[in-house]
């Protein structure tokens, strides 16, 4: 089997491009941050897509890629990424594309339901509106002769979201989009995109039109104003007959801020019958624009820049940081030439008039003196390159590497110059005698990750059995001081109380313990995974509760109700603001916004809001009762 020669050591060339950065990787292309020269000192900073090697032999996938540049070059919208350039570079096919600054939609969500906040119900009405722009204004786009594309995106999905540090919201990846002009026709019946975002018909193998991704868009925004994934069950087959029935419940049973104009906006988009749904994204986005004006919550690009500003600060920072230093890097002395690259056109001709979306360019006899001193200079360097290795082919080690689970992904020496990646089985050949740390990873099970030590001239094979996340299960000790507190596992009771061992802690997830005991504060701790056959221990030390009042006699309770001290439950306040500020509770300085799930025992608190900047103070009187979780969210104009 061939190995896999997909790594990189950045910053390096690529063509006309200078790629700096490797942003993600996914199961068929990687996503670079790069640095463009062009002519007269001209400079940009942009996104490049290249399809992994161990996919590039893959024609249909080749022609699924090209079929994506030649869609998304068409379209020019203040909401859609904009397509540069498709092309192909040392016989790896890429697009070049805007670079986003910013967070998808999945990211701003989960660092959300880290703090336990939910987005304001006109946020997330204005980004679904940007969205259905973007969307709208690829439905209805045409040829060159009026002629419409029909345009369908097919794979609408928090991911596919951005919304960069300045407020905009951008509709990304028309990867498996299909329209009339395609030349790889999507198969009736064929499956793609992800399943919890999937319409009815789109489920069924039925053939699908615009309002398919209304639907997906309606289960998007049910899910930003809920906080609660829709269509989700235990297995796929499970989740695909959830989105068959369709039945959706208001997102107000879910969420009280949700108003009776929103429910009935969200229900219309998630309609089983598509003629009951929105038939235009415009219809869809021209709603929630009347709603937000009716409601008088308008929300505005620069809030949404705020927001960003103030969420992501940090991260804001090193990125700002980052792209200075890139903006400083000068075009290198000696520019490879450019391999096979052309911009893709509107107007491009179709495989059937010229056999190829992309063309390689006559070579004048100048370039081809060049061309060939620079193979010269290559070869030298590899001879040179062998020499210092002073290896001969034979000293060379080879890696045969297996699993139980196909396409299991495969890393060897990871973030090193000698990096190689492949999915099993495969054989990864050409390796150095030495220790080598090696990693297995797939969607859904436990990542493995080893160290193997390889002779000269080995042959090793290795083979590696994955596990669902879930499937093992290990052990933690815990123990506390007082001894005698009751213990929490990811929010579940465990009969005993501390010092006791838990046996059936699930391998690969988070593990949260809590401990609560009469007269002391609560301690909570995220201790990560525990990995398989290892007994963890957690030796916490309680705080104790000033002035805590004493237990009341069993007689004086009652099963309807106790109070916080005697049932130990303490009680949680989420508060955050926009913008920032420092929140004082009954006089003391807690910190700043966002907190988090801050524990109190039940009572009066006055909650005081101070940014001197902004000239924000304002104290605002909350009740806590035993057991609540009450949020606090404020917003200053």
């Amino acid at each position: 089997m061939e190995e896999n020669n997909s790594s990189y050591k950045l910053p390096r060339l690529f063509g006309k491009y200078y790629l700096l950065e490797l942003i993600n990787v996914g199961g068929m292309a990687e996503v670079f941050k790069a640095k463009m020269f062009g002519v007269e000192g001209f400079e940009k900073i942009v996104a490049i897509k290249r399809i992994l090697p161990e996919v590039a032999e893959d024609a249909e996938f080749i022609k699924m890629f090209v079929d994506e540049a030649k869609i998304a070059v068409k379209l020019q919208h203040p909401n859609v990424v904009q397509i540069f350039e498709l092309g192909k570079i040392e016989d790896s096919y890429f697009i070049a594309m805007e670079l986003i600054n910013g967070k998808d939609l999945k990211t701003i969500r989960k660092r959300l339901k880290r703090v336990d906040l939910l987005m304001p119900v006109e946020q997330s009405a204005y980004i679904i509106s940007q969205v259905c722009d973007g969307l709208d204004y690829a439905h209805r786009k045409t040829d060159e002769k009026m002629n419409p594309l029909n345009i369908v995106h097919r794979d609408i999905s928090p991911q596919n979201m951005i919304v960069s540090y300045e407020g905009t919201v951008k509709l990304i990846d028309f990867g498996i989009a299909k329209a009339k002009s395609k030349s790889t026709k999507t198969q009736v019946g064929m499956l793609k995109g992800k399943f919890s975002y999937m319409s009815p018909e789109q489920v069924s193998g039925q053939p699908i039109d615009r309002r398919s991704d209304i639907f997906s868009l309606g289960v998007v925004f049910f899910e930003m104003l809920t906080g609660k994934r829709l269509f989700l069950g235990k297995n796929d087959v499970e989740t695909l007959e959830k989105i068959r029935k369709a039945e959706v419940l208001p997102p107000s049973v879910f969420n009280s801020a949700v108003p009776p104009e929103l429910d009935r906006i969200v229900l219309k988009a998630l309609a089983k019958d598509r003629e009951d749904r929105y038939q235009w994204a415009s219809e869809f986005s021209e709603d929630l624009k009347k709603f937000s004006y009716s409601s008088g919550k308008s929300f505005s690009r620069q809030d949404m820049m705020n927001f960003m500003s103030e969420f992501f600060a940090d991260e804001l920072e090193e990125e700002t940081a980052k792209l200075e230093e890139y903006h400083k890097i000068k075009k290198p002395a000696e520019m490879p030439l450019r391999e096979a690259s052309q911009a893709v056109r509107s107007d491009a001709p179709s495989r059937e008039e010229e056999g190829s979306a992309i063309h390689t360019t006559s070579s004048s006899p100048k370039k081809l003196v060049l061309i060939f001193a620079a193979v010269l200079i290559v070869l030298g360097f590899a001879i040179a390159l062998l020499v210092v290795m002073g290896g001969s082919k034979k000293d060379a080690a080879s890696l045969i590497v297996d699993s139980n689970e196909r396409k299991t992904i495969v890393v060897l020496d990871e973030n090193t110059m000698y990096q190689k990646r492949c999915e099993t089985p495969c054989v990864m050949e050409g390796l150095l005698a030495g220790q080598h740390e090696i990693s297995f990873s797939k969607a859904g099970f436990v990542d493995v990750k080893e160290s193997i030590f390889l002779s000269k001239g080995d042959k090793l094979e290795k083979f590696v059995k994955m596990y669902r996340i879930g499937e093992q299960k290990t052990m933690i000790t815990v123990k506390s001081d007082p001894d005698g507190a009751v213990l929490y596992i990811n929010d579940k009771k465990v009969q005993a109380a501390t010092p006791t061992i838990v046996n059936d802690i699930p391998v690969g997830l988070d593990i949260v313990v809590r401990v609560e005991k009469h007269g002391y504060f609560p301690y909570e701790e995220n201790i990560g995974k525990v990995p398989a056959n290892m007994n963890k221990e957690v030796s916490v030390i309680l705080k104790p509760m000033k002035n805590a009042p004493a237990q009341k006699s069993k007689k004086s309770e009652t099963s309807s109700s106790k109070s916080v001290m005697e049932s130990g439950e303490p009680a949680y306040l989420t508060i955050n603001s926009m913008p920032w500020a420092n929140i004082y509770i009954d006089g003391k300085l807690i910190g700043a916004t966002p907190i988090s799930k801050h524990k109190l025992p039940a009572g009066s608190y006055k909650i005081q809001f101070k940014n001197p900047k902004s000239k924000i103070d304002k104290t605002i009187p909350v009740e806590l009762k035993s057991g609540e979780t009450k949020r606090l969210i404020e917003k200053f104009d």
